[in-house]
């Protein structure tokens, strides 16, 4: 079984990391080797009132997604009217998305 290293991503100053799993796995080119890196709780992030979380969906199924949500942390039920939401199976797409969503240029909107 094959052993992966953490995904580096450029996340910019001011973000915490609540917890990260998100491996360097891709499900693209790695296939079955290494799919019980394909977890519901890859990576979350949080700034001010904003979190990102990013997980494969469904758990573990090579034939699933990842999925990656804005929320407002301070609602009631965040989840349930996310700010943006991107899916993908693309693991170059969602580290493309997820650095975008994590600049401030992008993300300040959310934090008038």
């Amino acid at each position: 079984m094959a052993i992966f290293e953490l995904q580096p991503l450029r996340i910019p100053a001011g973000w915490y990391i609540c917890y990260n799993m998100f491996s360097e796995y891709d499900p693209e080119r790695d296939g079955e080797d290494g799919c019980l890196e394909l977890c519901e709780d890859l990576l979350q992030l949080e700034h001010d009132k904003l979190l990102i979380d990013l997980g494969w969906y469904p758990h573990g199924d090579l034939n699933g997604s990842y999925k990656m949500y804005m929320v407002d942390k301070t609602r009631e039920r965040p989840f349930e009217q996310p700010l943006e939401v991107f899916s993908s199976r693309s693991k170059e797409r969602i580290i493309y998305m997820l650095e975008y969503w994590t600049q401030s240029g992008h993300y300040s909107k959310y934090l008038r």
